[in-house]
């Protein structure tokens, strides 16, 4: 399916209206055909598809998970939504519940099987296979959760290690080795104690376990892992390390997702960003206000740090804000399928979907499909927001923003957004990685600072060494994904990556500060988003100066604009100015622009 823009070729029209000249050569050269079926195999666009977890928690069935497969391929597939994902404890009994322990289907290998009553074209053994077969057939591709580790019931039954390349026990060192030679009770999930624990995945046991369980998921056809209590405060660099090298020698790509986010740093996914295609940065995201708020500073740090698009896995690698909580949900570890509506505000779902576009985060929607209403359908397949999401670059907070007590009145008072300076990572060829030098702090303490000569900042900005550790040779115990070193030329190199680490402005945020924005750019069609959010429960006037953006767009120079025309997507307003724009943002709400400048 293809389609033009209305509010693009709307945009250029005023824009043309403005300069009272002819546009036909220029609507002829600049107005592309958007294909809003866009691919995203190995993740070179952020993927977008369908997550059961938040409408049927963990006990949904095959036929509730292919009905709404089927809608996604009637409805969501031509606005580019591709993946079909059934959540965690597919292989668990409805007989225990979301923690126990005993209730797993599992074979004599210790992996994982579907629970033979909810998926019942797996009995036989086949596994997922009819199901992967049926969801490929609507078009779309298929996906599974995981838990990294072992299970605890495979462990306490000391299931065999299979070595797949005899189809016998795996040998090593004269004897079979089996679960509880690679599992680690201490190391059990932090948030399904009684279900999973973490292995020795440096040992050949470990990664033999490991190949066993990815050879057989393949031959199912899945297209899409998500592998979870593996990142956050569970990080396991070895498992995903070694998972990764096994997806990127298959000849078929597997999108390779990582969870949860819980305390989930940039340093942290600078680590694995390069091994995998999407990675959560917060915890699970329900439908409450304050679960959006949380994702602001998640979001613009990430941004800020480079992170958005990075290299990943035969492909790129996307920070991921979790799934969307619109339409018909259930509850968090619920033994019930979908019973509620979602308790956001059309306002605050318009936000969230907004942030997610600009910051570029894989879109999952996870209500109930069978119940979607037509207003969700609109805003999730908004045509403006999906073309941000896949084709937007530079995307990242903007802070000259102001609120206006009376936008109509003159002598208004005008509050700037305040901002201070935070570390962000970025390539060692960017200028702005010099400026680092160490000095004392005071009779005991030593500290790194960073004071630019090319940015207007008044104050070195400074950590003390214990918070980020400098190589030497008293720290080799450190991981080397943790340890940064500080170089003649003054730059501060990560041991691990070998990006640098710079210092960018960012909201002064003791407290949330309640206005935001982004701004993102769409290079080839000369189009610059910018998105206001309004974190107050009152409707508040935010506003601009398009003289602001060309800093923070990258438009290709820093030349000042002389004017900007477009659209506010929301209100349908059309926008023409050469100083600043604005809108009255409802409570918990947000504003689009889509600009053309000169």
């Amino acid at each position: 399916m293809k389609c033009i823009s209305v509010i693009f070729v709307c945009s250029l029209l005023c824009f043309c209206a403005i300069q009272r000249t002819s546009c036909v050569l220029f609507l002829v050269f600049n107005i592309k055909v958007f294909n809003v079926s866009v691919s995203s195999q190995n993740a070179i666009t952020p993927p977008r598809g369908w997550n059961s977890y938040d409408s049927f928690s963990w006990i949904i069935s095959e036929e509730e998970y292919l009905q709404n497969a089927n809608i996604i391929s009637q409805k969501l597939l031509p606005y580019g939504y591709q993946y079909a994902i059934v959540d965690y404890l597919w292989y668990r009994s409805l007989k225990g519940d979301s923690n126990s322990l005993g209730f797993d289907m599992i074979d004599k290998w210790g992996r994982m099987l579907p629970d033979p009553e909810r998926w019942p074209s797996s009995r036989g053994g086949g596994g997922f296979t009819e199901v992967a077969n049926k969801v490929h057939s609507m078009g779309l591709k298929f996906g599974i959760h995981l838990m990294a580790g072992i299970s605890t019931q495979a462990y306490n039954k000391n299931t065999p290690i299979l070595d797949t390349a005899t189809g016998q026990p795996y040998m090593e060192s004269g004897r079979v080795w089996n679960a509880k030679d690679i599992g680690i009770p201490s190391r059990a999930c932090k948030w399904m104690t009684n279900g999973f624990m973490a292995i020795n995945a440096k040992t050949g046991a470990g990664k033999a376990f490991l190949r066993s369980i990815y050879e057989l998921y393949a031959s199912w056809g899945v297209d899409f892992v998500k592998l979870d209590c593996v990142f956050g405060e569970d990080l396991d660099l070895d498992e995903i390390t070694f998972v990764s090298e096994f997806f990127n020698g298959l000849e078929r790509p597997i999108v390779f997702s990582l969870s949860p986010g819980v305390s989930a740093t940039p340093l942290m996914a600078n680590s694995v960003s390069s091994l995998v295609n999407t990675y959560r940065v917060t915890g699970d995201d329900w439908d409450e206000w304050s679960a959006i708020l949380a994702h602001f500073n998640v979001a613009r740090d990430f941004a800020a740090s480079n992170l958005i698009g990075g290299k990943g896995l035969k492909g790129k690698s996307w920070p991921d804000l979790d799934m969307l909580p619109f339409g018909w949900l259930t509850d968090p570890a619920a033994h019930e399928g979908p019973h509620s509506a979602t308790r956001l505000t059309q306002d605050e779902q318009r936000t969230q979907m907004t942030l997610w576009c600009m910051a570029k985060s894989p879109i999952m929607y996870g209500g109930d499909l069978r119940n979607i209403d037509a207003w969700t359908l609109g805003l999730i397949t908004n045509p403006t927001l999906l073309d941000i999401n896949t084709f937007s670059s530079n995307n990242q907070e903007f802070l000259d923003i102001t609120t206006l007590n009376d936008v109509k009145t003159e002598g208004h008072n005008v509050t700037k957004v305040p901002f201070t300076y935070s570390l962000a990572i970025t390539e060692c060829t960017d200028p702005k990685v010099s400026g680092w030098s160490s000095e004392k702090y005071n009779q005991d303490l030593e500290r790194i600072c960073y004071k630019s000569s090319t940015q207007d900042q008044e104050e070195p900005f400074c950590v003390h060494k214990r918070e980020l550790p400098i190589a030497s040779p008293k720290q080799s115990s450190i991981q080397s994904e943790q340890i940064w070193k500080l170089k003649s030329n003054g730059t501060l190199v990560n041991g691990y990556s070998g990006k640098c680490a710079t210092v960018g402005r960012v909201l002064d945020v003791g407290d949330l500060n309640p206005i935001r924005s982004w701004v993102a750019t769409h290079t080839e069609r000369g189009k610059i988003y910018v998105a206001f959010f309004n974190l107050n429960k009152e409707t508040t006037t935010i506003s601009a100066n398009i003289a602001d953006l060309p800093a923070v767009s990258r438009l290709g120079t820093r030349r000042k604009l002389k004017i900007c025309a477009g659209t506010e997507i929301w209100s349908r307003s059309i926008v023409r100015t050469k100083t600043t724009f604005s809108a009255q943002v409802p409570g918990h709400g947000s504003a689009l622009f889509v600009l053309s400048c000169l």
